[in-house]
């Protein structure tokens, strides 16, 4: 009750004296049975320590400052006069504050704490009377706070005694804190979601708030938000810019009503003040949020930033005043236009005109272009304005010069009679561009015949050669700029169209034919990739290194190369070995366009095989020897990784017969690339790999020094990278037997599982090559697997030999084995044992059950005859497992499964 002391508390006896004021329930109402309510602690403690210093006379003083504080916090909600009292009879004046601190923010409290502090400067000003109760406290506490703080500011704190000068402060600041709280309220009135007790305290959250206020189109708010501004010294201009800011941005005025508000308002005369910061909040703020197609709002935006002399800050392209002269032509001619997309000095200019052009507007704008700066920061010339239209008028017409889109080659043909007729407006660059576009274009090919555009190229030549004999009329400004605009001459366009011309003759060669009309789309491709080439040396280069890359013969390159209007000197061994450096790059890391797939080697696989062809062929065009050297310097360096350069050296023996110091060369870059990779100190020469002797002594050395998988896996890759060796006599000395084994003895053997697989894995990697283990290398590497209790990858390998004898061999270790397990089983394992035809070996052990089960469990029984395996078990004596079998292959329930059952089953299906 009362607790945010928003009602003066009183005696009830004092209740008619005071309008509106709060009174305890429990001292209206006597009630005889009531017990009279206890005394507070401090209380009872002032009374004891009074007694106290009555009793020594005045010799020991009780401290009673905390105790009064107490006193008057808990008196104030309730009765506002006493806690008064109490807080005027602190030994310290001052010590009131921590009372006024811990009450709640009302406009009751501050006006109590700066009724509080008046009294005190007052008293000591003008000392009271000690036998009777002096006028002070009989007057209006607002008329006294005003007296009092009218006195002290007329004076500095100079003026005054040390201990008053505290006081004036305390005051000043409680008036302050009164003065900011009824700000709060009126702003709470406003519902505008204002924190009255976050704006009294705190500083930028009232500067945020006032400026707040001031987006808003309601007229008692801003009046509120400019007075606030000045009360509280938030700057004027700051507010003013604000409400401009939100005007633009959030109000939903037109332009017009904007700028009529904004003269209302008296905006600009204070925005004036700062151009500097105005011309910064306008770029920032608000030319953002205006649309490119707001032709009216950019030109009012332009015009402010002209009329408050901004034209001379920031960078501009483009002054103010031309921006106003532009938009003020193209809201006439060009409505539609993107103005901001036109200006963005990021963005080509043209491709925001173009959409606008057209043939009643052309004229007019290319009057304005030569005020537009381009990307490049030189100004667009005319020339390049028709450059863009000339092409869209060909291509889409115009609703006055070509009404429709043409569609067949003599439509097609009048378009471009239109366009030339337009041709003496450009310079001579943007001529041969405008052509290019119209006869060497995507859209050229799929909708132009090869005769129509050399029909529109000749057309071009006639009219060049016209311009140089009779050269226009040009004024001094025209030539300025055509030869600031363009180097190229008419001479260097009619050169330029004559070799179009000539590469139009090309396209009907028998070889460009059958490459346009080939049912394979890649070829298609690169029939309209010549097309569109005008046999550029770099268009063709480029296109015959992607043929290249896609495997397509040497022979269609030469053909390429040879059709094209020359001279390129361009070769089939240039092109093969561009592709092969793009290969090379793409290998190395560097970002490389391949095509295709986009694997490097499986695109070096066709460039190989390209040139295998043609070398089989006897076309004298790229050797075995080329590219080799090509990839030479790839395969020695020891900084790319050892995988790939081995590839690369696989791919090319694969391919070629290579001489025998080829071939000693390739294993020479082999072995030199792995041992780099992991034994950088051993120096190989091509001595060591020479022959079959010196291999196997650099073989046993390396492996003598090998403890880490990784060395192993080097020495894997060194024995495939190596031509097969001769089977030895003792299997213990095959190297293959010799690696897995250094891999078992060696290695780490936290990782047994793991270590097994990858011998596996190993041994499988040699089924159906020269270098596969005969019988007995199976056999001893399955014993030094057994040895460290590898049990499953031992019987996978002895299963998957065919060899009878491995397969007794597997047969005796699964009968040896008393319970099955992860350990020792897998699935692909019980597949292997249904291969080999062992169900029949398999009853009498702890396997049985379970390759009935995965037998079963394959989806269509697998590979496997199930009245077959059942024969076999009938013909071994295992009727019973016979008849078994067969019920649960047909689906006969389990229940119906008995011993009788398939004994009879056995001997009538089996």
């Amino acid at each position: 009750a009362n607790e945010g002391l928003e009602k003066q508390g009183c005696h009830p006896f004092y209740e008619s004296v005071l309008s509106d004021p709060f009174v305890t329930e429990s001292t209206v109402t006597y009630d005889p049975h009531r017990p009279v309510p206890g005394e507070s602690f401090a209380e009872v403690l002032l009374r004891t320590g009074k007694l106290a210093e009555a009793k020594t006379e005045g010799e020991e003083v009780f401290p009673t400052t905390e105790v009064l504080l107490q006193l008057a916090s808990d008196a104030l909600p309730n009765d506002m006069t006493l806690g008064l009292a109490y807080l005027l009879a602190l030994p310290q004046v001052l010590d009131a504050n921590k009372c006024f601190e811990k009450q709640a923010h009302s406009a009751l409290s501050l006006q109590l704490a700066a009724y509080y502090c008046s009294l005190q400067i007052y008293a000591r000003l003008a000392p009271c009377f000690k036998d009777r109760c002096h006028p002070l406290y009989r007057a209006d506490p607002k008329e006294l706070i005003k007296m009092v703080t009218r006195h002290v500011t007329q004076y500095g704190h100079e003026a005054w005694p040390e201990d008053l000068v505290s006081l004036t402060k305390q005051l000043h600041y409680y008036n302050e804190r009164l003065l900011d709280f009824t700000q709060a309220q009126v702003l709470q009135g406003l519902r505008k979601g204002v924190d009255v007790q976050r704006f009294t305290a705190d500083d930028q959250y009232k500067r945020e708030t006032i400026l707040g206020l001031a987006e808003t189109l309601e007229e008692n708010v801003y009046s509120i938000a400019l007075s606030l501004a000045q009360r509280y010294s938030v700057s004027r201009w700051e507010v003013l810019m604000t409400h401009l800011e939100f005007l633009f941005t959030d109000s939903g005025l037109s332009t017009v009503e904007i700028e009529n508000r904004a003269q209302a308002l008296h905006l600009f005369e204070t925005l004036k003040t700062d151009p500097e910061g105005f011309h910064k909040h306008m770029v920032k703020y608000i030319y953002p949020t205006i649309g490119g197609f707001d032709h009216e709002r950019l030109l009012y935006y332009f015009s402010l930033l002209e009329s408050c002399h901004c034209a001379d800050l920031g960078k501009y392209t483009i002054k103010p005043e031309t921006h106003i002269r532009l938009l003020k032509k193209f809201k006439v001619v060009a409505s539609g236009l993107n103005y901001k997309k036109l200006t963005d000095e990021n963005m080509n200019p043209l491709e925001a005109l173009e959409p606008v052009l057209s043939s009643q507007n052309i004229l007019s704008i290319s009057k304005l272009v030569p005020k537009i700066p381009a990307q490049d920061g030189r100004m667009l010339s005319p020339s390049a304005l028709y450059t863009i239209w000339l092409q869209k008028l060909f291509w889409t017409g115009d609703p006055h010069l070509i009404k429709q889109v043409p569609e067949s080659s003599p439509e097609w043909l009048r378009a471009y009679d239109v366009c030339v007729k337009y041709f003496d407006r450009l310079h001579p660059g943007d001529l041969i561009t405008v052509v290019d576009a119209i006869t060497f274009s995507p859209k050229a090919v799929t909708k132009l015949s090869v005769e129509a555009r050399k029909e529109m190229t000749e057309k071009a030549v006639q009219t060049i050669k016209h311009f140089i004999e009779k050269p226009r009329k040009r004024n001094s400004e025209d030539d300025t700029q055509e030869a600031s605009d363009s180097k190229l001459t008419y001479a260097d366009a009619l050169h330029h169209l004559e070799k179009s011309l000539a590469h139009l003759e090309t396209l009907t060669h028998s070889f460009l034919v059958s490459l346009k009309t080939s049912e394979q789309e890649v070829l298609r491709k690169y029939g309209d990739l010549y097309d569109l080439s005008r046999s550029e040396r770099g268009k063709v280069h480029d296109q015959a290194v992607a043929m290249c890359l896609d495997g397509l013969p040497l022979r269609m390159i030469e053909q390429l190369l040879q059709v094209a209007v020359g001279p390129l000197d361009i070769s089939p061994k240039d092109v093969v070995q561009s592709a092969v450096g793009k290969i090379v790059s793409a290998l190395s890391g560097c970002s490389a366009d391949l095509g295709g797939s986009g694997d490097p080697l499986q695109v070096l696989e066709g460039v190989v095989a390209a040139v295998h062809t043609s070398v089989d062929q006897g076309e004298d065009l790229v050797s075995s020897e080329d590219l080799l050297e090509w990839l030479r310097p790839f395969c020695a360096d020891d900084a790319w990784p050892v995988r790939p350069r081995i590839q690369v050296l696989q791919i090319l023996g694969q391919s070629f017969n290579l001489t025998e110091e080829d071939g000693k060369l390739l294993v020479f870059f082999r072995t030199e690339a792995i041992l780099k990779a992991t034994w950088p100190q051993r120096q190989v020469d091509i001595a060591d790999i020479e022959n079959e002797e010196n291999r196997r002594a650099l073989f046993t050395e390396l492996l003598e020094s090998s403890h880490q998988e990784a060395e192993f896996q080097h020495l894997l890759l060194l024995l495939q990278a190596w031509p097969p060796m001769s089977q030895d006599s003792v299997i213990t000395s095959s190297p293959w037997v010799r690696l897995m084994t250094g891999m078992l003895t060696r290695c780490a053997a936290e990782n047994k599982d793991g270590l097994g697989n990858e011998i596996l894995k190993i041994c499988r990697s040699l089924y159906n090559t020269k270098q596969m283990l005969p019988a007995e290398g199976v056999k001893e590497l399955c014993s030094r697997l057994l040895s460290r209790s590898l049990l499953l990858p031992a019987l996978k390998l002895l299963l998957e030999s065919r060899d009878e004898r491995l397969h007794a061999v597997a047969l005796e270790h699964v009968t040896a084995v008393g319970q099955v397990n992860d350990s020792n089983c897998d699935p692909e394992l019980l597949s292997l044992l249904l291969d080999a035809g062992l169900l029949a070996k398999c009853v009498s052990t702890a396997f049985y059950p379970h390759m009935v089960q995965h037998l079963l469990a394959s989806p269509q029984r697998g590979p496997w005859d199930a009245e077959g395996l059942a024969g076999h078990l009938q013909d071994a004596g295992h009727v019973a497992e016979a008849g078994s079998l067969l019920l649960a292959v047909r689906g006969t329930h389990r229940a119906l499964r008995t011993f009788s059952a398939a004994l009879s089953a056995g001997r009538h299906w089996v």
